[in-house]
Protein backbone atom coordinates (compact mmCIF):
# COMPACT_ATOMS: atom_id res chain seq x y z
CA UNK A 1 0.00 0.00 0.00
CA UNK A 2 2.57 2.60 1.05
CA UNK A 3 5.88 2.77 2.53
CA UNK A 4 5.72 2.44 6.13
CA UNK A 5 8.18 2.53 8.92
CA UNK A 6 7.61 2.23 12.35
CA UNK A 7 10.42 5.01 13.90
CA UNK A 8 10.31 6.64 17.10
CA UNK A 9 10.56 10.42 16.74
CA UNK A 10 13.61 11.59 19.75
CA UNK A 11 12.90 15.07 20.82
CA UNK A 12 15.26 17.87 21.00
CA UNK A 13 16.98 18.85 23.96
CA UNK A 14 15.41 22.91 22.44
CA UNK A 15 12.28 20.80 22.12
CA UNK A 16 11.49 19.34 25.04
CA UNK A 17 13.06 22.31 27.07
CA UNK A 18 11.32 25.04 25.58
CA UNK A 19 8.20 23.36 26.05
CA UNK A 20 8.38 22.87 29.38
CA UNK A 21 8.97 27.10 29.90
CA UNK A 22 12.35 27.85 28.42
CA UNK A 23 11.10 28.81 25.16
CA UNK A 24 9.64 32.60 25.11
CA UNK A 25 5.61 32.63 25.05
CA UNK A 26 4.09 32.82 21.62
CA UNK A 27 6.92 30.57 20.21
CA UNK A 28 4.47 27.96 19.89
CA UNK A 29 1.04 28.15 17.66
CA UNK A 30 -1.61 27.47 20.24
CA UNK A 31 -4.36 24.81 19.57
CA UNK A 32 -6.80 24.35 22.26
CA UNK A 33 -9.54 22.45 22.80
CA UNK A 34 -12.59 22.55 25.52
CA UNK A 35 -13.52 18.04 24.70
CA UNK A 36 -17.13 19.04 26.56
CA UNK A 37 -17.82 21.32 23.68
CA UNK A 38 -19.31 19.30 21.24
CA UNK A 39 -20.87 20.29 17.87
CA UNK A 40 -22.78 16.75 17.09
CA UNK A 41 -21.68 12.96 15.86
CA UNK A 42 -19.61 11.91 12.95
CA UNK A 43 -21.70 10.63 10.52
CA UNK A 44 -19.33 8.99 8.70
CA UNK A 45 -17.91 9.18 5.43
CA UNK A 46 -19.07 8.25 1.95
CA UNK A 47 -17.64 7.67 -1.65
CA UNK A 48 -19.02 8.32 -5.24
CA UNK A 49 -17.29 4.47 -6.94
CA UNK A 50 -17.55 4.17 -10.08
CA UNK A 51 -18.96 0.62 -11.72
CA UNK A 52 -16.46 -1.27 -13.76
CA UNK A 53 -14.57 -4.34 -13.13
CA UNK A 54 -12.62 -2.71 -11.55
CA UNK A 55 -14.40 -2.90 -8.10
CA UNK A 56 -13.50 -6.26 -7.41
CA UNK A 57 -10.06 -5.77 -8.44
CA UNK A 58 -9.38 -2.36 -6.00
CA UNK A 59 -9.94 -5.27 -2.70
CA UNK A 60 -13.14 -2.82 -1.96
CA UNK A 61 -13.66 -4.57 1.68
CA UNK A 62 -10.33 -3.39 2.59
CA UNK A 63 -10.55 0.34 1.26
CA UNK A 64 -13.83 0.95 2.47
CA UNK A 65 -12.70 0.12 6.34
CA UNK A 66 -9.30 1.95 5.71
CA UNK A 67 -11.76 5.29 4.82
CA UNK A 68 -14.44 4.21 7.44
CA UNK A 69 -17.31 4.46 4.34
CA UNK A 70 -20.70 4.10 5.34
CA UNK A 71 -22.59 5.15 2.70
CA UNK A 72 -21.28 4.88 -1.26
CA UNK A 73 -23.06 6.89 -4.26
CA UNK A 74 -23.30 5.16 -7.61
CA UNK A 75 -24.48 5.64 -11.46
CA UNK A 76 -25.49 2.87 -13.44
CA UNK A 77 -24.39 3.77 -17.47
CA UNK A 78 -24.67 -0.10 -18.71
CA UNK A 79 -26.39 -3.46 -17.85
CA UNK A 80 -22.98 -4.73 -15.87
CA UNK A 81 -25.23 -6.21 -13.53
CA UNK A 82 -21.94 -8.39 -12.83
CA UNK A 83 -19.81 -5.60 -11.22
CA UNK A 84 -23.20 -3.95 -9.35
CA UNK A 85 -23.33 -7.43 -7.76
CA UNK A 86 -20.07 -7.97 -7.04
CA UNK A 87 -19.86 -4.32 -5.12
CA UNK A 88 -23.14 -5.27 -3.45
CA UNK A 89 -21.63 -8.36 -2.12
CA UNK A 90 -18.53 -6.41 -0.67
CA UNK A 91 -20.61 -3.59 1.17
CA UNK A 92 -24.03 -5.76 2.64
CA UNK A 93 -20.93 -7.22 4.82
CA UNK A 94 -20.16 -3.73 5.98
CA UNK A 95 -23.43 -2.44 6.33
CA UNK A 96 -22.43 0.31 3.77
CA UNK A 97 -25.41 2.24 2.65
CA UNK A 98 -26.31 2.77 -0.87
CA UNK A 99 -27.47 5.93 -2.88
CA UNK A 100 -28.04 5.39 -6.76
CA UNK A 101 -28.24 8.89 -8.91
CA UNK A 102 -28.28 9.73 -12.60
CA UNK A 103 -26.58 11.86 -14.59
CA UNK A 104 -29.01 12.89 -17.51
CA UNK A 105 -32.48 12.42 -17.63
CA UNK A 106 -33.63 9.56 -20.08
CA UNK A 107 -34.00 10.71 -23.48
CA UNK A 108 -37.57 9.37 -23.84
CA UNK A 109 -39.07 12.05 -21.27
CA UNK A 110 -37.20 15.38 -23.26
CA UNK A 111 -37.47 17.56 -25.76
CA UNK A 112 -35.09 18.22 -28.74
CA UNK A 113 -33.81 21.29 -26.10
CA UNK A 114 -33.07 18.25 -23.48
CA UNK A 115 -35.69 20.14 -21.17
CA UNK A 116 -38.33 17.40 -19.29
CA UNK A 117 -41.75 17.25 -20.66
CA UNK A 118 -43.06 14.31 -19.41
CA UNK A 119 -42.48 14.18 -15.34
CA UNK A 120 -45.09 11.26 -14.76
CA UNK A 121 -43.14 9.21 -17.17
CA UNK A 122 -39.54 10.05 -15.39
CA UNK A 123 -41.10 9.43 -11.85
CA UNK A 124 -42.68 5.98 -13.52
CA UNK A 125 -38.97 5.32 -14.79
CA UNK A 126 -37.98 6.04 -11.37
CA UNK A 127 -39.72 3.46 -9.54
CA UNK A 128 -39.03 0.54 -12.90
CA UNK A 129 -35.59 1.39 -12.19
CA UNK A 130 -35.89 0.10 -8.06
CA UNK A 131 -37.75 -2.59 -9.06
CA UNK A 132 -35.17 -3.48 -11.65
CA UNK A 133 -32.20 -2.53 -9.12
CA UNK A 134 -33.65 -5.18 -6.54
CA UNK A 135 -34.95 -7.89 -8.53
CA UNK A 136 -31.45 -7.90 -9.49
CA UNK A 137 -30.58 -7.73 -5.49
CA UNK A 138 -28.98 -4.34 -5.36
CA UNK A 139 -30.42 -2.06 -2.82
CA UNK A 140 -31.39 1.47 -3.58
CA UNK A 141 -31.10 3.02 -0.22
CA UNK A 142 -31.87 6.27 -1.30
CA UNK A 143 -32.43 7.76 -4.57
CA UNK A 144 -30.98 11.17 -6.05
CA UNK A 145 -33.05 12.11 -9.29
CA UNK A 146 -30.88 13.94 -11.17
CA UNK A 147 -27.31 15.34 -10.53
CA UNK A 148 -26.74 18.89 -10.52
CA UNK A 149 -30.30 19.88 -11.92
CA UNK A 150 -29.22 23.51 -11.81
CA UNK A 151 -26.80 22.93 -14.62
CA UNK A 152 -28.18 24.55 -18.30
CA UNK A 153 -27.08 21.97 -20.54
CA UNK A 154 -28.16 23.68 -24.41
CA UNK A 155 -28.71 27.31 -22.44
CA UNK A 156 -31.34 25.97 -20.45
CA UNK A 157 -32.12 23.93 -17.55
CA UNK A 158 -33.67 20.57 -17.75
CA UNK A 159 -36.25 20.59 -15.44
CA UNK A 160 -37.09 23.87 -13.74
CA UNK A 161 -37.25 23.72 -9.57
CA UNK A 162 -41.10 23.98 -9.86
CA UNK A 163 -40.40 20.77 -12.05
CA UNK A 164 -38.77 19.33 -9.65
CA UNK A 165 -40.98 19.93 -6.89
CA UNK A 166 -43.51 17.94 -9.61
CA UNK A 167 -41.24 15.19 -9.97
CA UNK A 168 -40.89 14.42 -6.13
CA UNK A 169 -44.28 14.21 -5.61
CA UNK A 170 -44.87 11.89 -8.38
CA UNK A 171 -41.99 9.56 -7.47
CA UNK A 172 -42.82 8.92 -4.24
CA UNK A 173 -46.06 8.50 -5.81
CA UNK A 174 -44.91 5.61 -7.86
CA UNK A 175 -42.70 4.15 -5.09
CA UNK A 176 -45.52 3.96 -2.65
CA UNK A 177 -47.37 1.78 -5.22
CA UNK A 178 -44.88 -0.65 -5.72
CA UNK A 179 -44.77 -0.93 -2.12
CA UNK A 180 -41.08 0.92 -1.85
CA UNK A 181 -41.58 2.91 0.79
CA UNK A 182 -38.17 2.36 2.47
CA UNK A 183 -36.79 3.91 -0.53
CA UNK A 184 -35.42 7.50 0.35
CA UNK A 185 -35.54 10.45 -2.07
CA UNK A 186 -32.81 13.14 -1.59
CA UNK A 187 -31.74 15.70 -2.93
CA UNK A 188 -31.56 18.61 -5.02
CA UNK A 189 -27.77 17.87 -5.45
CA UNK A 190 -26.84 21.67 -6.98
CA UNK A 191 -23.87 22.13 -8.19
CA UNK A 192 -22.41 24.26 -5.32
CA UNK A 193 -24.48 25.42 -2.06
CA UNK A 194 -25.12 29.03 -2.92
CA UNK A 195 -28.58 30.22 -1.44
CA UNK A 196 -29.03 33.65 -3.79
CA UNK A 197 -31.01 33.61 -6.58
CA UNK A 198 -31.65 30.97 -8.67
CA UNK A 199 -30.52 28.45 -6.33
CA UNK A 200 -32.47 29.53 -4.16
CA UNK A 201 -35.88 28.30 -5.92
CA UNK A 202 -34.93 24.70 -5.40
CA UNK A 203 -35.43 25.15 -1.36
CA UNK A 204 -38.27 27.86 -1.33
CA UNK A 205 -40.05 26.22 -4.11
CA UNK A 206 -40.79 22.84 -2.62
CA UNK A 207 -44.26 22.52 -0.90
CA UNK A 208 -44.77 21.19 2.25
CA UNK A 209 -45.41 17.75 1.15
CA UNK A 210 -42.66 17.93 -1.01
CA UNK A 211 -40.24 19.01 1.60
CA UNK A 212 -41.41 16.15 4.01
CA UNK A 213 -40.16 13.52 1.52
CA UNK A 214 -36.77 14.81 0.55
CA UNK A 215 -35.24 12.82 3.60
CA UNK A 216 -31.81 15.03 3.09
CA UNK A 217 -30.29 17.36 1.37
CA UNK A 218 -27.66 16.86 -1.36
CA UNK A 219 -25.14 19.62 -2.59
CA UNK A 220 -21.89 19.48 -4.68
CA UNK A 221 -18.77 21.78 -2.39
CA UNK A 222 -16.15 22.83 -4.82
CA UNK A 223 -13.87 25.72 -4.44
CA UNK A 224 -14.28 27.38 -7.80
CA UNK A 225 -17.86 27.45 -7.55
CA UNK A 226 -17.82 29.02 -3.73
CA UNK A 227 -17.20 32.69 -3.30
CA UNK A 228 -13.06 32.82 -1.86
CA UNK A 229 -13.30 29.25 -1.99
CA UNK A 230 -13.49 28.29 1.28
CA UNK A 231 -15.62 25.17 2.08
CA UNK A 232 -16.62 25.54 5.99
CA UNK A 233 -18.16 29.18 5.48
CA UNK A 234 -19.74 28.50 2.28
CA UNK A 235 -21.60 25.09 3.62
CA UNK A 236 -22.17 26.73 7.47
CA UNK A 237 -23.73 29.62 5.53
CA UNK A 238 -25.90 27.25 3.54
CA UNK A 239 -27.05 25.33 6.81
CA UNK A 240 -28.02 29.27 8.29
CA UNK A 241 -30.32 29.83 5.83
CA UNK A 242 -31.84 26.13 6.01
CA UNK A 243 -32.07 26.66 10.04
CA UNK A 244 -33.58 30.02 9.26
CA UNK A 245 -36.44 28.71 6.80
CA UNK A 246 -36.75 25.89 9.43
CA UNK A 247 -35.83 23.36 6.45
CA UNK A 248 -32.94 22.18 8.64
CA UNK A 249 -32.37 18.38 7.27
CA UNK A 250 -28.86 16.47 7.48
CA UNK A 251 -27.04 16.68 4.10
CA UNK A 252 -25.00 14.74 2.07
CA UNK A 253 -21.99 16.98 0.70
CA UNK A 254 -22.41 14.86 -2.48
CA UNK A 255 -19.20 15.51 -4.14
CA UNK A 256 -16.16 17.23 -2.86
CA UNK A 257 -12.02 16.37 -3.42
CA UNK A 258 -10.18 20.27 -4.16
CA UNK A 259 -10.72 22.21 -7.86
CA UNK A 260 -7.19 23.14 -6.96
CA UNK A 261 -4.40 22.78 -9.24
CA UNK A 262 -1.64 25.06 -8.20
CA UNK A 263 0.20 25.04 -5.05
CA UNK A 264 2.32 27.79 -4.09
CA UNK A 265 4.12 28.47 -7.38
CA UNK A 266 4.15 24.54 -9.19
CA UNK A 267 0.60 24.57 -10.84
CA UNK A 268 -0.20 20.31 -11.42
CA UNK A 269 -2.03 19.33 -14.68
CA UNK A 270 -5.83 19.38 -13.94
CA UNK A 271 -7.18 15.67 -12.52
CA UNK A 272 -9.96 16.50 -14.99
CA UNK A 273 -7.48 16.44 -18.63
CA UNK A 274 -4.21 14.84 -17.00
CA UNK A 275 -0.79 15.14 -18.85
CA UNK A 276 0.73 11.74 -20.84
CA UNK A 277 3.80 11.46 -19.70
CA UNK A 278 6.51 8.55 -19.41
CA UNK A 279 6.13 5.43 -20.91
CA UNK A 280 3.47 5.57 -23.87
CA UNK A 281 3.34 2.38 -24.56
CA UNK A 282 0.42 1.62 -21.79
CA UNK A 283 -2.26 3.90 -20.66
CA UNK A 284 -2.24 2.34 -16.92
CA UNK A 285 1.68 3.86 -16.42
CA UNK A 286 1.54 7.14 -17.95
CA UNK A 287 -0.94 9.49 -16.48
CA UNK A 288 0.01 12.62 -14.09
CA UNK A 289 -1.73 14.98 -12.92
CA UNK A 290 -1.95 16.81 -9.73
CA UNK A 291 -3.77 14.36 -7.32
CA UNK A 292 -0.39 12.09 -7.50
CA UNK A 293 0.59 15.13 -5.70
CA UNK A 294 0.87 15.75 -1.76
CA UNK A 295 -0.17 19.34 -1.64
CA UNK A 296 -3.40 18.11 -3.55
CA UNK A 297 -3.70 15.45 -0.63
CA UNK A 298 -3.44 17.59 1.99
CA UNK A 299 -5.95 20.52 0.28
CA UNK A 300 -8.47 17.65 0.39
CA UNK A 301 -7.50 16.45 3.83
CA UNK A 302 -8.04 20.35 5.04
CA UNK A 303 -10.97 20.33 3.06
CA UNK A 304 -12.85 17.13 4.72
CA UNK A 305 -11.90 18.55 8.38
CA UNK A 306 -14.00 21.60 7.25
CA UNK A 307 -16.77 19.70 6.01
CA UNK A 308 -16.81 17.19 9.32
CA UNK A 309 -16.81 19.88 11.02
CA UNK A 310 -20.30 21.26 10.38
CA UNK A 311 -23.11 19.19 12.29
CA UNK A 312 -25.09 16.19 10.26
CA UNK A 313 -23.11 16.55 7.21
CA UNK A 314 -21.46 13.20 5.21
CA UNK A 315 -19.13 14.37 2.77
CA UNK A 316 -18.45 12.05 -0.09
CA UNK A 317 -15.06 11.38 -1.82
CA UNK A 318 -15.55 12.60 -5.37
CA UNK A 319 -14.19 9.47 -6.84
CA UNK A 320 -13.16 6.24 -4.50
CA UNK A 321 -10.21 4.94 -8.00
CA UNK A 322 -9.64 5.45 -11.32
CA UNK A 323 -11.80 4.09 -13.83
CA UNK A 324 -10.15 2.79 -17.00
CA UNK A 325 -12.95 4.45 -19.16
CA UNK A 326 -12.62 7.86 -17.15
CA UNK A 327 -8.37 7.51 -18.22
CA UNK A 328 -8.27 6.17 -20.91
CA UNK A 329 -10.77 7.83 -23.17
CA UNK A 330 -11.90 11.52 -20.98
CA UNK A 331 -8.36 12.01 -19.25
CA UNK A 332 -10.16 12.09 -15.65
CA UNK A 333 -8.18 11.13 -13.20
CA UNK A 334 -9.91 12.32 -9.38
CA UNK A 335 -9.02 9.06 -7.67
CA UNK A 336 -7.63 8.40 -4.55
CA UNK A 337 -6.55 5.43 -5.96
CA UNK A 338 -4.96 4.68 -9.34
CA UNK A 339 -5.70 2.00 -12.05
CA UNK A 340 -3.37 -0.41 -10.38
CA UNK A 341 -5.00 -0.05 -7.04
CA UNK A 342 -1.86 1.56 -5.67
CA UNK A 343 -2.60 4.32 -2.86
CA UNK A 344 -1.81 7.93 -4.20
CA UNK A 345 -0.80 10.31 -1.19
CA UNK A 346 -4.73 11.79 -0.81
CA UNK A 347 -5.07 8.28 0.27
CA UNK A 348 -2.91 7.80 2.75
CA UNK A 349 -3.40 10.65 4.35
CA UNK A 350 -7.15 10.47 5.00
CA UNK A 351 -6.99 6.40 5.95
CA UNK A 352 -4.47 7.12 8.61
CA UNK A 353 -7.00 9.05 10.37
CA UNK A 354 -10.33 7.87 8.88
CA UNK A 355 -9.84 4.46 10.14
CA UNK A 356 -8.68 5.12 13.40
CA UNK A 357 -12.51 7.67 14.43
CA UNK A 358 -14.56 4.97 16.62
CA UNK A 359 -18.38 4.29 16.01
CA UNK A 360 -20.49 6.37 17.97
CA UNK A 361 -17.69 9.39 18.01
CA UNK A 362 -18.47 13.34 18.45
CA UNK A 363 -16.88 15.95 16.29
CA UNK A 364 -15.28 18.76 18.59
CA UNK A 365 -14.21 22.19 17.51
CA UNK A 366 -11.02 23.61 18.11
CA UNK A 367 -11.69 26.99 20.39
CA UNK A 368 -8.50 28.85 18.13
CA UNK A 369 -8.55 29.40 15.13
CA UNK A 370 -4.97 28.50 13.00
CA UNK A 371 -3.44 30.55 10.14
CA UNK A 372 -3.57 29.46 6.57
CA UNK A 373 -2.46 26.23 6.09
CA UNK A 374 -3.13 24.72 9.14
CA UNK A 375 -5.81 22.45 10.03
CA UNK A 376 -7.39 20.57 13.24
CA UNK A 377 -10.25 18.58 14.68
CA UNK A 378 -11.08 16.01 17.27
CA UNK A 379 -12.93 13.07 17.14
CA UNK A 380 -14.24 11.17 20.54
CA UNK A 381 -16.02 8.48 22.01
CA UNK A 382 -16.92 7.42 25.37
CA UNK A 383 -13.22 5.48 25.54
CA UNK A 384 -11.28 7.51 22.78
CA UNK A 385 -9.96 10.71 21.61
CA UNK A 386 -8.45 11.18 18.20
CA UNK A 387 -7.00 14.80 17.21
CA UNK A 388 -5.40 15.63 13.91
CA UNK A 389 -3.16 18.59 12.79
CA UNK A 390 -2.23 19.40 9.31
CA UNK A 391 0.54 21.50 7.83
CA UNK A 392 0.04 22.25 3.76
CA UNK A 393 2.82 24.76 4.78
CA UNK A 394 6.70 24.54 3.34
CA UNK A 395 8.22 25.27 6.68
CA UNK A 396 7.86 22.90 9.67
CA UNK A 397 5.44 24.21 12.43
CA UNK A 398 5.70 23.98 16.42
CA UNK A 399 2.25 23.57 18.15
CA UNK A 400 1.52 23.26 21.43
CA UNK A 401 -1.79 21.27 22.27
CA UNK A 402 -4.03 21.84 25.00
CA UNK A 403 -7.28 19.37 25.65
CA UNK A 404 -9.64 20.78 28.04
CA UNK A 405 -12.71 19.38 29.95
CA UNK A 406 -11.77 15.83 29.40
CA UNK A 407 -13.10 14.66 32.99
CA UNK A 408 -11.26 12.09 33.12
CA UNK A 409 -7.27 11.58 32.54
CA UNK A 410 -5.86 10.44 29.09
CA UNK A 411 -2.91 8.63 28.36
CA UNK A 412 -1.30 8.32 24.29
CA UNK A 413 -2.18 5.25 22.80
CA UNK A 414 -0.54 5.67 19.54
CA UNK A 415 0.80 8.34 17.14
CA UNK A 416 1.42 8.95 14.09
CA UNK A 417 3.13 11.46 11.41
CA UNK A 418 2.90 11.07 7.35
CA UNK A 419 5.18 13.49 5.46
CA UNK A 420 6.27 14.09 2.38
CA UNK A 421 9.21 12.37 0.93
CA UNK A 422 9.45 13.99 -2.10
CA UNK A 423 7.47 16.34 -3.71
CA UNK A 424 8.31 15.97 -7.47
CA UNK A 425 8.02 18.93 -10.28
CA UNK A 426 5.34 17.95 -12.40
CA UNK A 427 7.48 17.30 -15.44
CA UNK A 428 8.56 14.71 -13.99
CA UNK A 429 5.20 12.87 -14.15
CA UNK A 430 5.70 11.06 -10.71
CA UNK A 431 3.36 10.01 -7.98
CA UNK A 432 4.99 12.10 -4.71
CA UNK A 433 7.10 9.84 -2.10
CA UNK A 434 4.98 9.69 1.48
CA UNK A 435 5.83 7.85 4.62
CA UNK A 436 3.76 7.36 8.08
CA UNK A 437 5.97 6.98 11.18
CA UNK A 438 4.84 6.68 14.62
CA UNK A 439 5.97 9.48 16.81
CA UNK A 440 6.76 10.09 20.51
CA UNK A 441 4.74 12.41 22.66
CA UNK A 442 5.07 13.55 25.93
CA UNK A 443 1.76 14.50 27.74
CA UNK A 444 1.66 16.54 30.59
CA UNK A 445 -1.16 17.88 32.90
CA UNK A 446 -1.35 21.20 33.94
CA UNK A 447 -3.50 21.51 36.86
CA UNK A 448 -4.08 25.62 36.34
CA UNK A 449 -6.05 24.71 32.94
CA UNK A 450 -7.13 21.19 33.79
CA UNK A 451 -6.22 20.52 30.81
CA UNK A 452 -3.63 18.17 29.49
CA UNK A 453 -0.83 19.72 27.28
CA UNK A 454 1.96 18.01 25.11
CA UNK A 455 4.21 19.87 21.77
CA UNK A 456 3.82 18.66 18.23
CA UNK A 457 7.01 19.36 15.81
CA UNK A 458 5.06 18.96 11.80
CA UNK A 459 7.17 18.91 9.21
CA UNK A 460 6.28 20.43 5.61
CA UNK A 461 3.76 19.10 3.38
CA UNK A 462 2.56 16.51 6.81
CA UNK A 463 -0.30 15.55 8.95
CA UNK A 464 -0.63 14.60 13.07
CA UNK A 465 -3.11 11.93 14.31
CA UNK A 466 -2.75 10.99 17.65
CA UNK A 467 -5.09 8.46 19.58
CA UNK A 468 -5.57 9.12 23.42
CA UNK A 469 -7.47 6.79 26.05
CA UNK A 470 -8.88 7.05 29.50
CA UNK A 471 -6.68 5.76 32.24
Amino acid sequence: MFRSGVVVLLMTVLWSCSFFGDRKKGQYIPVQYDLSQEIGPFSGLGANVPISFYSRRMKVLQTFNDLGIQYIRVKRTTDNWNDLLALRSATTRLGIKWIYTLDAIPNSFVNEYGQLVDVPGFAKWWAEEVDELLYQDVPADFIELLDRPDIATSDSLALTSEQYNELIHATRQELDLRDFQQVAIIGPALSGPGIAGEMETWYVELDQQAFDIINRWTVHMWEDRIENGKLFPALANLLEYLDQTESRKPVFVNSYASSETKFGMVEYPDPDQYDILGNLSSFETYYYSASFTMPYGLRVYSNTLDLLRNKEVVPFIYQLYDAPADVKYLKKSWGLLDLNGEPKPVFTLLSLLLKKIPENAVVVEANSSLQNGLNTLVFKSQDQIIFTLSNEENESQSMQVSLAGAGRSLEITTAFQCYATAVYPPELGKSDGVEVNEVEIKVRYDGASKSHVFPVSLEPHSIFVAEFSYK
